[in-house]
């Protein structure tokens, strides 16, 4: 890091909407064409000829598609409502695609990489919460970290451990963690021009605290070590990923 601050990523103002039953937050730099897309006359529509997309975990590969628009991929996830007690239990929450809007434009004014959150749709009928969708770009040619990990040599290994511990040391220090660290959650580009990039993904989960403990940050690199243990690594990246999460969540 070179004690210097982390980058920030520019996120413009949220515009909300309403469709019918659909409350519609985006970004303000997203084309009302566009925005018009996915609202008319269902978003479900345009899921089911969206391509499906695997979290590589076991449920509904449905519940997330790539999708064309306008000339451009974008990915879509689906929170679907589970039922009577799910929809009394949200009346006066978030829904997980507006906590996950949220959480994605608190790590971009970190500066931590995740896909850009750009629409965020929300079904209501009077504050009854039904579906709700989470639209970003699609992130062509990435791969996640728990894929990539076996074809990467040793010195790509402690490339990403140095990287990924300063990434992690960021999101610390502004208040952060992200709940579920795991490598399926962690997306990693194509190499350009010796260019590494991540992304992390799956924010439902994601929290921001005005004091975050030592504690709190210890349990969130938990799931983050525990993969790397999984996936056999030797001690020395566990060692190369602490030390630099550390030293990044100590600058002034």
């Amino acid at each position: 890091m070179n004690n210097r601050r982390a980058q920030s990523f520019e996120t413009g103002p949220v515009v909300f909407e309403r469709s019918g039953a659909f409350r519609c937050y985006y970004d303000a730099e997203v084309s009302k064409d566009i925005v018009r897309e996915f609202l008319q006359p269902d978003p479900d529509d345009l899921f089911e000829r969206g391509e499906p997309v695997s979290s590589g975990r076991s449920g509904n590969p449905r519940d997330l598609a790539k999708v064309l628009v306008k000339g451009k991929w974008f990915f879509l996830k689906r929170y679907n409502c589970q039922g009577r007690l799910y929809r009394i239990k949200n009346m006066f929450r978030l829904s997980r695609g507006r906590r996950a809007m949220r959480a994605g434009r608190w790590l971009l004014n970190s500066g931590v990489p995740t896909p850009k959150p750009l629409i965020c749709l929300e079904e209501r009928h009077g504050r009854m919460l039904g579906r709700s969708y989470l639209i970003c770009p699609f992130l062509d040619g990435s791969r996640s970290l728990f894929d990539l990990w076996p074809d990467l040599d040793a010195d790509r290994k402690r490339l990403y451990m140095q990287r990924l511990g300063r990434l992690m040391g960021i999101l610390h220090r502004s208040g952060i963690v992200h709940g579920d660290s795991n490598w399926r959650n962690i997306l990693v580009g194509k190499e350009q021009a010796e260019e590494l990039r991540f992304w992390f993904v799956d924010l439902d989960g994601v929290r921001r605290y005005r004091r975050l403990t030592a504690a709190r940050a210890e349990r969130d690199i938990g799931h983050f070590l525990r993969e790397l243990k999984r996936n056999g690594a030797d001690e020395e990246y566990a060692r190369l990923f602490r030390r630099h999460w550390q030293r990044t969540l100590n600058l002034n």
